[in-house]
């Protein structure tokens, strides 16, 4: 069970802080530990943090691992456990990197300097503009002349071993212990190859069609309906539509400006299937039938399982997905005027008399073929090709995964003989668990159809690879947590650093982390004569225990060795990856504040196929996330999901209660999704951007407490911001320019502890208004409804008195831009509004504690 809040929302932080009356006049580091060793037990860490004057920067690379083993060797230094006072004492630790040279605007995405100059603005405030200590690694001492330090230290190296045992010469005199990790400086760059066939037929079959009918019950409840899906079908296609006539006004710049339907209606789609002897949601479709008319709402689906199958009606908003085979339509357009029927005019005609909605449920048949060989560790640029011997047969297919879920569909009509699909990874499978291939017909076959199934595949990193990385990311968190250095070995030679900086530290105790087992045994026996190997860890299980046994902490840590694949602003997809740029550093320095090892889903088969799904929906949906198909489906995420709670049972993570678990990895190399799909059974949070962004991105997150005070706008005596202006409408001519009235304009004004509020649009009295054209009242998963639940909360009173003239306390009612400011001066911040975007940016760089957008 997690212990502490996970402080990815800042507004929590604030809160906490300032209710609890927190608010030292001055809070800034001294030089002396004594000082603060009382440390701060706000924030995220396993332990009370002490911060110390100090930064340490790692030159990025992306090209190579060079800087990722540098910033894993400097995090025991960075962030170490003092077992006396029971602190942790901690700096942070940045990855430095020049400024972007942008020939495009869209290249903003890539420059990572700006926000670390940010965070060292923010920091040297905290250090009262003067470090005591900066240590660059490979990085020149006059890129960062800016930043002021008593004593700069610079470490210079081509290769890990070197680097690692100049850091701990650095920062130790002498250790009792040392952390040895198994590592390889250069891999091979042999790419391994595989391709395979397979050919199967279907039988002669038929599509079966079916049509449900439900009455509209214009409240938001769900209206069901059972059918049932036989076995030998596997992929199912449904729509839901209803007789009418539409009429709709396109202006300029205003797409459905007006848009009627009749009769209206407003209905939305989900699909279950009995799963496990429990009924699972595997597809839904939602939208804005009042907006866009009477919607065709479109969704599809492979069969998770055959038998009972359920569809549901709510009458909310609905998006469609266009298809070609729709019932009989009547459509007509007339310069700005667009008007016309769904279904026959008679079946409009009576609809508006009596209103049901149509489910047109479509059942494919087909055939379920297992892959005979599964993935590599590290499988990459994978390709499936469907083909068939009959081009006048329309036949779809589906990856299925080793839990059953649909990680991907190509079922496009009249595609000639053919289907095909790439994936940029799969994931391994357990001892006898297999991918599958779904293979269906999408209309009736008359007589057996032959088809193939070529595939293929490469080993885009190999497992010798993958334990050289591993080894040094939980090398580094175990380091940390024993207050001891990190250093490197070679599988097959120790390099005369490490044994060097072993003699000169004292050490007596050494922990080797070899995972994979691939440390050369006249290598070990070396080992052995300069100390006494304590532990030698070479499975994960026995360092992830080793790391919690000494801190007790719950808490979850993902990552990553698939390098960062970069993107550009407003293009949404990726663009493009930098072989050598990874996230295990940040991901290592995170999880030792957390006193967690990390997951690195490569490394288990369980979690390196929950997440293949995650990535390839976000790759192709997140560039255009209101199109039908960018709904993610929900059985893949609990299917995912389940798998991933799994092995955190197994490896005894999940307790009671819900877990804090932090991801910590590019958008397009574990999809946002995985991170969606954990709400509710734990806390859930994620840094992503490059690895230069994720750095001081988690360094704002553990030393918020810290940084807090060194904002500008917690001065107990005000700060100065830009207020806007606040006006009315005059009951005459009130939409024209003459009917606007101006009472205050916008000025410089003072504020406490202010809360920038940027409103520009808005639920405005909700409940209260739009039940009257909707017929009910939106209503939370727990019952409350916004605007007429009671509540016994002091600081809910009087909410529903000014539009309603009823006193008392009340769950409130949405009304963002009036509730949120009403509770914001009830816990005793300022408000500050504005639109303007100068405005804006000016208040938010002199300084606000939260913006509300």
């Amino acid at each position: 069970m997690n212990k502490r809040g996970y402080a990815g929302a800042a507004s929590a932080v604030v809160i906490i802080m300032l209710l609890n009356s927190f608010l030292p006049a001055a809070v800034v580091a001294d030089s002396n530990i004594k000082n603060t060793i009382k440390g701060y037990d706000k924030g995220v860490s396993w332990a009370n943090v002490v911060p110390l004057k100090k930064i340490t920067f790692v030159n990025f690379d992306e090209n190579s691992y060079l800087d990722d083993y540098a910033y894993l060797a400097a995090v025991p230094t960075t962030v170490f456990y003092d077992k006396t006072s029971g602190k942790l004492f901690s700096y942070p630790l940045l990855y430095y990197q020049d400024p972007y040279p942008m020939e495009e605007d869209k290249e903003r995405s890539l420059n990572a300097r700006q926000g670390i100059e940010y965070f060292m603005e923010d920091w040297m405030s905290y250090c009262n503009g003067e470090l005591d200590g900066m240590t660059l690694i490979n990085v020149p001492e006059s890129k960062v002349k800016q930043w002021s330090s008593r004593n700069v230290t610079e470490i210079k190296g081509d290769d890990p071993y070197s680097i690692a045992a100049d850091i701990a010469l650095h920062d130790w005199s002498y250790s009792d212990n040392a952390i040895v990790a198994v590592v390889e400086k250069n891999f091979s760059d042999n790419v391994i190859s595989y391709s395979n066939r397979i050919s199967d037929s279907l039988a002669s079959s038929k599509v079966k069609k079916k049509r449900l009918t439900l009455p509209q019950i214009n409240i938001i409840t769900p209206n069901f309906v059972d059918f049932s899906v036989p076995e030998e079908y596997k992929y199912i296609k449904a729509r839901l539509w209803y007789p009418c006539f539409y009429f709709a006004i396109n202006l300029p710049g205003f797409f459905n400006a007006v848009n009627i339907s009749f009769p209206p209606g407003d209905p939305n789609l989900e699909l279950f299937c009995k799963y496990n002897d429990q009924w699972m949601q595997v597809s839904a479709t939602f939208g804005w039938n009042q907006k866009f008319g009477m919607d065709l709402d479109y969704t599809s689906t492979y069969v998770y399982s055959n038998g009972p199958w359920r569809a549901a009606i709510t009458d909310v908003p609905t998006h469609g997905i266009k298809d070609r085979k729709e019932p009989i339509e009547v459509h007509h357009t007339l310069g700005l005027f667009a008007y016309g029927r769904y279904g026959t005019f008679l079946e409009a005609l009576r609809n508006n008399l009596n209103v049901k909605y149509n489910i047109d449920i479509t059942m494919c048949p087909g055939k379920v073929v297992k892959l005979p060989e599964n993935p590599p560790y590290g499988c990459r640029n994978v390709t499936f090709k469907l083909t068939w011997d009959n081009p006048s047969i329309d036949l779809g297919f589906s990856l299925i995964g080793p839990s059953g879920e649909e990680i991907l569909t190509a079922s496009e009509e009249n595609t000639n003989g053919y289907q095909e699909f790439n994936l940029s990874q799969l994931g391994e499978c357990q001892d006898g668990e297999n991918y599958s291939i779904c293979v269906f017909s999408m209309n009736n076959v008359s007589s057996e159809v032959h088809f193939d199934i070529d595939y293929s595949w490469e080993q885009g990193i190999q497992k010798n690879e993958g334990d050289s990385l591993s080894s040094a990311t939980e090398g580094a968190v175990l380091a940390s947590t024993l207050n001891a250095p990190l250093l490197y070995t070679s599988q097959k030679n120790l390099p005369k650093s490490t044994e060097d900086t072993l003699y000169k530290l004292g050490v007596k105790h050494i922990y080797i982390v070899d995972i994979g087992n691939n440390l050369d045994s006249e290598v070990l026996e070396k080992i052995k004569r300069i100390a006494t190997v304590k532990r030698h860890f070479t499975t994960l299980k026995e360092v992830y225990n080793a790391i919690r046994e000494e801190t007790r902490s719950n808490d979850i840590v993902f990552s990553t060795i698939d390098s960062w694949s970069y993107w550009y602003v407003n293009e949404r997809r990726p663009a493009g990856e930098y072989l050598g740029a990874l996230f295990i550093g940040p991901a290592a320095y995170i999880a030792a504040h957390h006193g967690t090892p990390v997951l690195i889903v490569e490394n288990h088969p369980r979690l390196s196929s929950a997440v293949v799904w995650h990535k390839e929906f976000w790759r192709r949906n997140a560039y255009n996330p209101n199109a039908p198909q960018a709904l993610p489906s929900v059985a893949n995420m609990y299917i995912t999901g389940t798998r991933v709670y799994d092995i955190l049972k197994d490896y005894g993570f999940d307790r009671a209660g819900m877990e804090s678990i932090i991801t910590v990895a590019g958008q397009y190399d574990i999809g946002i999704t995985w991170d969606r799909m954990f709400f509710g059974r734990a806390t859930p949070g994620r840094f992503f951007g490059s690895p230069v962004d994720t750095g001081y991105w988690i360094c704002r997150n553990v030393f918020y407490p810290a940084l807090i005070f060194v904002n500008p706008a917690l001065d107990p005596d005000g700060i100065s911001l830009i207020n806007g202006s606040s006006s009315h409408r005059r009951a005459l001519f009130p939409w024209t320019k003459l009917g606007l009235v101006i009472d205050k304009p916008s000025q410089e004004e003072k504020f406490k502890y202010p809360v920038l509020q940027t409103f520009l649009c808005y639920n405005h009295r909700f409940n209260e208004r739009g039940s009257k054209y909707w017929g009910w009242k939106y209503t939370c998963a727990d019952g409350m409804i916004p605007g007429e639940s009671p509540s016994f909360n002091a600081i809910d009173n009087g909410v529903r008195l000014k539009y309603e003239g009823i006193s008392g306390a009340f769950f409130p009612d949405f009304t963002s831009s009036e509730i949120i400011p009403l509770y914001l001066s009830r816990g005793g911040y300022g408000n500050v509004f504005s639109t303007n975007f100068s405005a804006v940016t000016t208040n938010l760089n002199r300084g606000v504690i939260l913006w509300i957008g």
